[in-house]
């Protein structure tokens, strides 16, 4: 394994009973790293083994974290804030029954570090070798288990889940996702946190370089090696069905529960059909577990709407008194768009009288090297700036506001052929002082023509979705996007200059600036909207631009990507998704033209054309959308 810099990690081992097994699996290399602390959260079984907990902590100079026996989050949660309190923020849970070597335990710090917003698992293997776990799967419609990983993690069927066994994650991770759940008391736990993750924009992963040893039901009593205890039964059948009501909705739910009975046998299938002789304790616990289960029919669902994502503590700024004007920045860029950039100014004077305690200026960035955008800017009554930016493409055009707004606190960035609609900044600039966050994105609203085609509306290429306001976002657009500079110009980040006639240059930059650290924030008070030009309301515009997202959208995860194994990876993924978008982009096309049903023939086209565009990006081809001759 390559030298990588030192990182602190605590490892978090929930223990229940007898910890001799813990002390055999952590070896000596993790005592002597002076980066690693080991937190022995001890969940109450006698008094005896509680004392021998203790006494092992004292001999080996770990943690030691006292608890109830109230459950393998709840232990997760009093370890994580343990570590906290010593000052880590790399955390990684790690099963009594679990064996891993220090540089794999360190390199798993070490990767949630650098990417907090990743949930990160090695590759386990039984004590005699044979694979163990190589990620998971969970049917969303059944919660049926399976091996396998998908890399996109979109599959309408399967879902990704990593194992609590060995699982690392960020201190600003755990904050956002509110911990793990107490609910589940034993199984089931990860797979909720790990899907709670992906709904927010986390990433999933797995580690295939790095191994760890794991032999379940080191914890568990059971009276043969299949054979799964009662405790196994009852939390893993009653959890599905905890699982279910906390993640679906309506038909999803319904759906879930009629595939209870099956579920249910199967999971007690997995102990074999002997034990229903030879340890009908099992079947027993079973039914107990359906019982619980069923309780969840008559229980009201958690409210979905999300957490924040706060990825970092609060940004060090210069304090303002309250009663101090903001200083906000509107900047346009424009390229030979004349009439709508004069339409824009003239909808913005009454946008600026609706923000209150605010200086306001207007900056026109025209990268028209023949100034296009002059003559609209002289006919304005509007006092603003207008610069000329030479380097063609959308990115130099966005650094170059940067570069003009560092002594703003507010930058908003409008696009030229969008009108700002009442309350568009001051609705902006309400969210942010409420979250402080790095950037509040608002909506853009697309308005065509009377004849516009039916066929491009039914494609979904300009549908945009709503949020609730608050929202917390891994990504946005900046067509209506304000940011905070001081945070930006704390966070270092610059729009890509390489994707300036590509587009994808924002997707690129906010998520960067959320990866540093930064946050983004829903405000759906605010819109603009977009009067779409009729050289864009055309069949061969909207496939067009699906393979140019399509291919952006490679181009965007191959600069996020840190190394060149990340890159070939990511690579082989859009070739796999890729594939896959092509394929059932065509099916569903052809479906839609044989049943005549507009929605599957438009929407399979535009699947099959951002397929083709994934499949360029990953042989390394790079779409200029917005070439210029």
């Amino acid at each position: 394994m390559a030298e990588q810099t030192t990182t602190a990690y605590a490892v978090i081992i929930v223990n229940y009973g007898d910890p001799s097994l813990v002390a055999r699996n952590i070896g000596v290399d993790i005592d002597e790293d002076e980066d690693a602390l080991v937190v022995l959260v001890d969940n109450f079984h006698s008094d005896a083994a509680r004392a021998d907990a203790e006494a092992l902590c004292r001999e080996r100079g770990w943690l030691f974290v006292t608890s109830p026996n109230d459950g393998f989050g709840a232990g997760v949660n009093r370890g994580v804030a343990a570590a906290r309190a010593h000052g880590l923020s790399a955390l990684i849970t790690l099963n009594p029954d679990a064996i891993a070597p220090a540089d794999v335990l360190r390199e798993l710090g070490r990767h949630v570090t650098a990417d907090p917003l990743a949930l990160v698992s090695p590759f386990m293997n039984t004590g005699d070798g044979r694979p163990h776990f190589r990620g998971a799967r969970v049917n969303r419609r059944t919660g049926q288990m399976r091996s396998g990983w998908s890399t996109d993690d979109d599959d309408p069927e399967w879902a990704n889940w990593l194992s609590g066994a060995c699982l690392a994650f960020s201190a600003q991770a755990f904050d956002a996702l509110g911990g793990f759940s107490e609910d589940f008391f034993l199984y089931w736990e990860d797979v909720d946190i790990s899907r709670r993750a992906a709904e927010q924009g986390m990433r999933l992963e797995i580690r295939p370089d790095l191994f760890v040893v794991h032999d379940e039901g080191g914890t568990q009593d059971a009276a043969s090696d299949r054979t799964k205890s009662p405790t196994y039964y009852f939390y893993n059948i009653r959890n599905r069905m905890l699982f279910g009501r906390r993640h679906l909705r309506g038909k999803d739910w319904a759906r879930w529960v009629l595939a209870s009975p099956r579920q249910s046998a199967l999971i007690w299938m997995r102990g074999g059909r002997k034990q229903a002789f030879t340890e009908p304790r099992g079947l027993l616990a079973a039914g107990r577990g359906m019982l619980a289960g069923a309780a969840q029919l008559v229980r009201r669902p958690q409210p979905s709407a999300p957490r924040r994502l706060e990825i970092a503590p609060p940004v060090p700024r210069q304090e303002r008194a309250e009663s101090g004007p903001l200083r906000i920045t509107i900047a346009i860029p424009s390229y030979r768009r004349p009439e709508q950039l004069a339409a824009l100014l003239a909808a913005l004077p009454d946008r600026i009288a609706e923000t209150p305690n605010a200086i306001v200026d207007v900056l026109v960035i025209d990268n028209d090297p023949e100034g296009s955008a002059r003559s609209a800017v002289d006919a304005t009554p509007l006092n603003l700036r207008y610069v000329q930016e030479t380097t063609p493409g959308i990115s130099a055009v966005r650094n170059r506001a940067l570069d003009e707004c560092r002594d703003s606190d507010l930058l908003a960035f409008l696009d030229d052929d969008e009108i700002p609609l009442a309350g568009w900044l001051s609705s902006l600039v309400e969210v942010w002082r409420e979250h402080r966050a790095s950037a509040v994105a608002g909506r853009v609203i697309s308005i065509f023509y009377e004849d516009t085609d039916p066929w491009v509306i039914a494609s979904g290429t300009f549908r945009r979705p709503q949020r609730p306001t608050g929202t917390y976002l891994p990504t946005a657009a900046a067509g209506n996007l304000l940011l905070d500079m001081a945070q930006i110009q704390h966070f270092g980040v610059r729009f890509e200059d390489s994707l300036g006639l590509s587009g994808g240059e924002d997707t690129l930059f906010t998520r960067q600036l959320v990866e540093s650290g930064g946050t983004i924030v829903w405000c759906n008070e605010s819109a603009a909207e977009d009067y779409v030009v009729a050289s864009r309301l055309t069949r061969e515009w909207a496939t067009q631009r699906a393979f140019s997202a399509g291919n952006g959208w490679v181009h965007v995860n191959l600069r996020l990507a840190p190394s060149a194994t990340r890159r070939l990876a990511v690579r082989s993924r859009f070739l796999v998704g890729g594939t896959a978008r092509v394929t059932a982009g065509l099916a569903r096309h052809h479906y839609g033209r044989v049943r005549q049903h507009l929605g599957h023939n438009a929407r399979g086209m535009r699947t099959f054309h951002r397929g083709r565009g994934m499949l360029a990006g990953a042989r390394g081809h790079l779409y200029e959308e917005y070439a210029r001759s």
